[in-house]
C-alpha cells in the first residue's frame, strides 16, 4: 500500500470516527492523569505543533488540570507547564 492509499483510508476512517460523538470513559490514577497532562503540555507547546488538534489538545489538558491540580502548589506547578519560561 502506498502513502496516498493509506491517507485516503485514514481520511475515510477519521470522518467516521468524528461522526460518532459518543463519549468514551476510561480510568486513570491521579498520577497517570498528571503524566498525561504534562505530556499534553509538552506537545501543545512544541513550535511545530500547529495542526487542527492543537486547540483541542489544550482544552483536554486544561480539563485534566482542573481535575488533578485544582488548587495549591499542584495548580501552580501545573500552570507553569504552559509557560516556556519554566522550560528546563
Amino acid at each position: 500500500m502506498n502513502d496516498h492509499d493509506l491517507f485516503q483510508r485514514f481520511s475515510e476512517e477519521f470522518k467516521a470516527l468524528c461522526a460518532n460523538e459518543e463519549a468514551l470513559n476510561f480510568k486513570l490514577t491521579r498520577q497517570e492523569m498528571w503524566a498525561v497532562l504534562a505530556q499534553l503540555q509538552l506537545a501543545y507547546r512544541h513550535p511545530q505543533n500547529i495542526g487542527p488538534t492543537w486547540v483541542m489538545a489544550e482544552a483536554i489538558a486544561r480539563r485534566l488540570q482542573a481535575i488533578v491540580a485544582p488548587s495549591g502548589a499542584l495548580a501552580e506547578i501545573a500552570e507553569q507547564g504552559w509557560n516556556p519560561r519554566y522550560d528546563g
